[in-house]
């Protein structure tokens, strides 16, 4: 045998090309045969063999039959110590866990959560993914020591379930960088403990707790973590204001969720986000028109327009879809006026109970400042609720001055749109076009007789194809005959297709 083969580590990166993430199904059998070819081979293999595990069901495999159940994985007896040692033996390997309660019945994980020896039994768990359930709520199975933990990833709809075991990860798992902790509810009570957990932790990078309301002291703590990039949580309208702003240095990625949009732009007027380049608002009301003025403006003052790439601003809880909007505020030009001065916008979604009043001059007006978009997306879910939009004309003028948008949904003005276009409209515009555009027109109306020249106005694009969609929102405004509006639309989607097959 060649000496480089004595060395652990090419043989590691050899046989870490033998198999795929899935470990424990259809391609295993290289690993299983290379751990049983020489004593060299087998302890690197049975490393990476056991690496990471979907379940826990691969350990009573490996155990005798009299262990374990036929048709489902179970430990049909406590088991011996010559048993415990064995999956000791591999335990020790395991690094990553995709389910930590799958696999294995409830008699089972609670055999397995009370080993007889003081000795670790995952002493190597790096990545751990657990789902609280009906099935699990009683048992404390994370109350294992895991000393080398550095990714947790907990779902449960009752925070109760898990609160005793967080308490033991903020002891017994000190250098965790990635928490995300996804509940079905909260209250005061959990969250205190939520935040108390998090400002033991030292070395995070990843923070996402999207119901946990966290207090200031936890905010001061986690704007001093350098390493911090992604941090998603909710906020109480009550949020004290701070002495000095919250400086979150490296911070790249924030979602925030609030009962209401003023208080995260509260939040927004006390943190600098000198980094960000994603920031997402949740509410479940509709904001007023001060409301998202405020928003926009400290966005701003947050100092992340300078590096801000995606906006989002999206509303849960709009009215029942029946009704009409009547008095809903008017989404025009100098309401998302602010958003000019976010030069390196790649993407901006808008979903409030608003109705949208944006023509051809307005949006180009708005897109001239982002030059590198490629989403655009205003009340996708909710509509426009208005018979305009952007003209066919407009939108070339758009795909014109953003080249790179590829995803749009915007309302289609097709009013009086009934003439064929020229087949040298995109050559006369010296327009080129990406070679997939999705199109949603939301709420857009089109009449019988404009279907024909507006499926020849989109077929006008020989490389490209426009995907399209129409009157899917969860919460549009369906005034009488909507369903015949979506079917033209289709209609449109069809026959420009059919014309770009034929002239390609």
């Amino acid at each position: 045998m060649h000496h480089a083969l004595e060395i652990p580590e090419i043989l590691l990166s050899i046989f870490q090309h033998c198999c795929s993430s899935a470990k424990w199904r259809d391609d295993i059998s290289d690993l299983v045969s290379l751990a049983g070819t020489c004593r060299a081979f087998k302890q690197p293999a049975l490393d990476v063999l056991w690496e990471e595990l979907d379940d826990l069901s691969p350990l009573a495999q490996c155990l005798p039959e009299a262990s374990r159940q036929s048709r489902k994985y179970s430990f049909s007896r406590p088991l011996t110590q010559t048993e415990w040692n064995i999956l000791r033996s591999y335990t020790c390997r395991i690094q990553s866990i995709q389910d930590f309660n799958g696999g294995l019945d409830q008699k089972s994980l609670t055999i397995l959560s009370n080993p007889p020896t003081t000795e670790l039994l995952f002493p190597n768990l790096r990545y751990l993914h657990y789902k609280y359930s009906l099935r699990t709520q009683t048992i404390n199975l994370l109350h294992l020591p895991l000393p080398s933990l550095i990714s947790l990833n907990v779902n449960c709809e009752n925070p109760r379930w898990f609160q005793d075991s967080l308490e033991s990860f903020s002891e017994f798992s000190p250098n965790i960088r990635k928490f995300s902790l996804y509940v079905g509810q909260s209250d005061v009570a959990f969250s205190k403990l939520v935040s108390r957990c998090i400002c033991r932790w030292r070395n995070l990078q990843t923070v996402i707790c999207p119901l946990i309301s966290l207090d200031v002291d936890t905010l001061v703590h986690l704007s001093c973590m350098p390493a911090l990039t992604q941090l998603h949580l909710a906020l109480s309208a009550t949020l004290p204001v701070s002495d000095s702003p919250l400086f979150f240095s490296n911070l790249h990625h924030m979602t925030s969720r609030s009962k209401s949009l003023e208080a995260i732009t509260r939040l927004l007027s006390q943190i600098r986000l000198p980094t960000i380049m994603n920031f997402t608002a949740i509410i479940p009301g509709c904001p007023s028109i001060q409301e998202l003025s405020s928003f926009l403006v400290g966005i701003w003052a947050s100092s992340a327009g300078y590096t801000i790439e995606r906006l989002t601003l999206y509303q849960l809880s709009p009215l029942p879809s029946n009704n009409i909007r009547s008095e809903a505020p008017l989404l025009g030009l100098e309401d998302l006026w602010q958003c000019t001065a976010f030069s390196s916008l790649r993407h901006l979604q808008l979903d409030i109970e608003w109705n949208v009043g944006l023509a051809d001059s307005e949006l180009l007006a708005l897109t001239s400042a982002w030059p590198h978009l490629e989403h655009l997306s205003i009340n996708v879910d909710l509509g426009w609720n208005t018979p305009g939009g952007i003209t066919p004309n407009g939108l070339l003028q758009l795909l014109q001055k953003c080249p790179s948008l590829n995803d749009i949904a915007l309302a289609i003005d097709t009013r009086g749109y009934t003439e064929l276009p020229s087949s040298g409209l995109l050559a006369s515009l010296g327009l080129t076009l990406p070679r997939t555009i999705y199109l949603n027109v939301l709420d857009s109306i089109i009449e019988a007789e404009s279907v024909p020249a507006i499926a020849a106005f989109f077929a006008c694009t020989p490389r490209s194809q426009f995907c399209f969609h129409a009157w899917l929102g969860r919460e549009l405004v369906k005034p009488p005959g909507w369903k015949a509006y979506g079917c033209r639309w289709m209609d449109v989607s069809r026959r420009a297709a059919n014309a770009v097959g034929l002239g390609s």
